[in-house]
């Protein structure tokens, strides 16, 4: 029997900070050590990509790749080995229903067609980039049995390469050799714009960038110093949608007039595909699973307990939000003050917290999973956003946040707009 999902949200203003103790966890790169012809942790080559390799300079990184091929029309068979296990189905199963429900790349299963993707049940987490040709395979071992890595390998299939191997990683990200293996070295090099192009901005919350501590403590180091914790989120972010969309071309013949950033699903036409903490056909409405609360012009209080009655760890994320709305053009504040039953790991793949404060709503905001972490526990953020919606997951029990909010007499709209630099939509900075 599965967890039963439960909310309780009750009003309180006492604050509970306890100390961290950081999970070690496992990603696609420690699951992979040892195995041969793998590039960035979790990227097979064909016999022929490394001669194509050389061609650009002995380097395979890039966002979207220029260089390997497609799936015709978007459109992906596949089929499982036979010593694919039934959860495993299940859960690659909703990976692609997930993709396909917002893109215009489709899945068939098919064990007879001429270009296929199999299903292998061992061999760490790995896929080929991009469709090779024949029967190609994709391994999903035991320990990759969580719904962002399956997205994960699924986007390395369609072509899409890591978050860090970007050209413009070194604006976001500092990068430590030190305690990388030699052999481990080219994996950490950039790509060049004549080999790859970037279709959306650099995010720490992509489900395609590695932790923190993937080769050894600090080798990948945010220079927005909150977001630590997030980078290895295994959520699936809006951005990574947005990736695959633009890979494939995918679009509509008449767009409808989304809101807060959303743009028309190419999956069906008829409804708009929303950042996190929207809902609705036109990403104007509060998404499911969500709290309202009013803010006043004082500092108010409120907890929230969400998750499972059970600690059986899940393969996906139980998802709920509080929604903090204040008057028209006023600016609110927040303040993340209590996390109980939280488990600090990097990447906060089992339990966590997002305020989203920052002007863009699509960019997947600095998470919370840690009581002591000092860049975001007990500070005042000033949202950008009205209403400003707060994320919350779960994959196993239950957890409880507690924050305050308030609005203060500043105009929203005495902020100046910008874009994030891929698209027109214009949002305050």
């Amino acid at each position: 029997m599965l967890p039963r999902p439960i909310l309780i949200l009750l009003s309180l203003v006492v604050v509970l900070v306890v100390g961290s103790v950081i999970r070690r966890d496992l990603d696609e790169v420690e699951l992979n050590r040892g195995r041969e012809g793998i590039i960035e942790g979790d990227i097979m080559l064909t016999q022929e990509q490394p001669s194509a390799m050389n061609d650009v300079g002995n380097r395979v990184k890039r966002q979207i790749t220029k260089k390997w091929k497609k799936w015709p029309n978007g459109k992906v068979y596949y089929t499982f080995d036979s010593e694919f296990t039934s959860l495993k189905r299940e859960l690659m199963s909703t990976a692609m229903k997930y993709i396909a429900s917002q893109t215009c790349v489709t899945f068939e299963e098919s064990s007879t067609a001429a270009n296929r993707l199999r299903f292998m049940n061992d061999g760490g987490c790995a896929s080929y980039i991009g469709m090779n040709g024949g029967e190609q395979l994709l391994w999903f071992g035991d320990g990759c049995s969580i719904f962002g890595t399956a997205v994960h390998e699924i986007m390395h299939t369609l072509g899409i390469f890591h978050t860090h191997s970007r050209y413009d990683r070194n604006n976001y990200l500092s990068v430590n050799l030190t305690e990388v293996p030699e052999n481990m070295l080219s994996n950490l090099a950039m790509e060049t714009a004549e080999t790859t192009y970037n279709a959306v901005p650099f995010e720490y919350g992509s489900t395609l960038l590695y932790r923190y501590n993937t080769w050894g403590d600090g080798t990948l180091y945010p220079k927005q110093g909150a977001f630590e914790k997030t980078m290895g989120l295994r959520r699936v972010s809006f951005y990574d949608i947005v990736n695959i969309n633009s890979r494939y071309s995918c679009s509509c013949l008449t767009n409808l007039a989304c809101k807060n950033g959303g743009y028309t699903n190419p999956s069906t036409c008829n409804t708009c595909v929303c950042p996190t903490g929207y809902g609705g056909t036109l990403c104007d409405q509060k998404p499911s699973n969500s709290i309202m609360l009013t803010a006043d012009n004082y500092w108010k209080g409120y907890w929230v307990s969400f998750g499972y009655n059970s600690d059986v760890l899940t393969t996906n994320y139980y998802m709920a939000h509080l929604i903090i709305n204040a008057p028209a053009d006023k600016t609110i504040e927040v303040k993340l003050v209590g996390l109980k039953d939280f488990t600090c790991a990097y990447g906060c793949n089992y339990n966590g917290v997002e305020m989203k404060v920052m002007g863009d709503p699509r960019m997947t905001n600095p998470l919370a999973c840690c009581s002591d972490d000092s860049t975001i526990m007990n500070q005042v953020f000033e949202s950008k956003l009205n209403p400003t919606p707060i994320v919350l997951h779960q994959r196993y029990g239950s957890s409880t946040v507690t924050i305050q909010y308030r609005y203060v007499d500043k105009a929203l709209s005495s902020n100046k707009k910008t874009t994030n630099g891929y698209d027109s939509y214009q949002y305050y900075a």
